[in-house]
């Protein structure tokens, strides 16, 4: 395939996954809006009707839920997600790991484990954010991130590779290796986290159910001759 068209396709999936994520995300908060919505607005109208409770209690009583809400973490958000680095993060060593003597076995396959970015790391646009899933670094079909070089399995970012690629250390890593020194991979964790197809999928929609009135047959025609 032609850098041009490889390119593209690129593009084209993730403007599809961006598409999808969108209308997952509007579909499920209308959901949620149009359900809490019937059943507040009707239980409201109903207690004032019957002045059960006066205006001004309920208005506290949002308020009150409101707080509640938030505090537990149950608003409703875009689902968008971000990475908090501790302070030390920056600071700490990067375990060394003999990459290149390891590469014909494993292919990098580290690469393929997935977490989000910091804002720092986004707004500093070294890196690529998979549109599907904001801000989660972005894989390609094969499953690697965008940014390996799929000749050599190097990073191509990596003087600007995100900070927890540069603390990761795969040494100790029960998920990739059975066995470190004897170069021994874990492919069973492998096979079954990893190894899924990189495809956008539909998560959840709004979908409505038109309901059309039966056809009317039409009225005989004269054969023709």
């Amino acid at each position: 395939m032609a850098v041009e068209d490889q390119a593209l396709a690129q593009l084209e999936r993730q403007a599809e996954r961006a598409g999808l994520f969108t209308h997952t995300a509007l579909g499920q908060t209308t959901c949620r809006l149009n359900e809490v919505e019937s059943f507040a607005y009707a239980l409201v109208d109903l207690l004032l009707s019957k002045q059960v409770v006066s205006q001004s209690e309920v208005a506290a009583a949002v308020e009150q839920v409101r707080r509640e809400m938030s505090e537990r973490g149950e608003m409703i958000g875009p689902g968008l997600v971000l990475r908090a680095d501790p302070p030390e993060a920056a600071t700490r060593p990067a375990t060394a790991v003999n990459c290149a003597e390891r590469m014909h076995i494993c292919h990098s396959v580290c690469c393929k484990l997935d977490f989000p970015l910091t804002q720092e790391e986004i707004e500093a646009g070294h890196v690529r954010w998979d549109l599907g899933r904001p801000y989660h670094i972005r894989h390609e079909e094969h499953g690697h991130c965008t940014h390996r070089n799929t000749e050599t399995g190097s990073c191509g970012v990596y003087e600007n590779r995100p900070g927890i690629c540069r603390t990761y250390t795969c040494a100790h890593d029960e998920r990739i290796w059975k066995d470190f020194e004897k170069m021994e991979l874990n492919r069973e964790w492998l096979e079954t986290n990893l190894n899924g197809c990189n495809r956008p999928r539909m998560l959840g929609a709004v979908l409505y159910q038109i309901e059309r009135a039966p056809a009317t047959p039409e009225p005989n025609r004269p054969e023709q001759a």
